[in-house]
């Protein structure tokens, strides 16, 4: 028997993987299947933020950290974050945040949030899983400027052998790992290791990348389509 398709999941920083998801589905319509939409998808979340909510998942602990109202807060009035899970900001939440104190907006908001989290409350490893983190989505210094140190984002070594070993531990020892990142943004270190692939898309106002960015990388992984 065929063992069970590669899942493929965000697992940070932005809506740039989103997006280069949706394309790629858009022109290989039959691989929609395996895009596994979670709690990354339209959220920035920092490495800090990826490593909390990946060990949180590893111990068993993420739901009752999501349920927590009283750890929810709203900065700038506008933005919200959980103080348990430092690195997250529930970035495309703006209208919740505005009326977060209506105890109905928190108890909808944390059921979305329950939902999106779904992959990680229960981790199937049953199958391969690849985890695409990357943090090249090229309006994305400008947009976390004030609000979540750039530093954060930045993929060191310490961070991706903390990131491959929780997400092996969640999903199993199947799990491969995409990290995608601008090189000055990258450890030296890191650099030409199989996994990490530099994309030196130019920083600026846009957040969706070329519609075709992703392809030889998802073409690669999950092989060829029908068109």
């Amino acid at each position: 028997m065929a063992p069970p398709p590669t899942r493929v999941l965000t697992i940070g920083s932005s809506c740039i993987n989103r997006f280069q998801f949706d394309f790629f589905q858009t022109r290989h319509p039959d691989t929609a299947p395996r895009f596994v939409r979670s709690l990354f998808d339209w959220n920035i979340t920092s490495l800090t933020g990826t490593e909390t909510v990946l060990r949180l998942a590893a111990e068993g602990r993420l739901r009752g950290v999501l349920q927590d109202k009283s750890q929810y807060y709203v900065a700038w009035d506008v933005l919200l974050f959980h103080r348990q899970i430092p690195g997250l900001c529930l970035f495309h939440e703006q209208e919740s945040a505005k009326v977060f104190d209506d105890p109905s907006q928190q108890d909808t908001l944390i059921s979305k949030l329950i939902h999106q989290a779904a992959p990680f409350l229960s981790a199937d490893d049953s199958g391969s899983t690849h985890l695409i983190w990357s943090n090249i989505q090229p309006n994305l210094p400008d947009t976390v400027d004030n609000v979540t140190p750039w530093e954060q984002f930045r993929l060191t070594a310490p961070r991706y052998t903390a990131i491959t070993t929780l997400g092996s531990q969640l999903f199993g020892r199947d799990t491969t790992f995409s990290f995608l990142g601008i090189e000055e943004d990258v450890a030296d270190e890191l650099v030409g290791k199989p996994d990490v692939h530099i994309v030196n898309l130019p920083r600026g106002i846009d957040y969706e990348g070329p519609p075709d960015l992703y392809e030889p990388l998802l073409l690669g992984l999950l092989g060829p389509t029908k068109t």
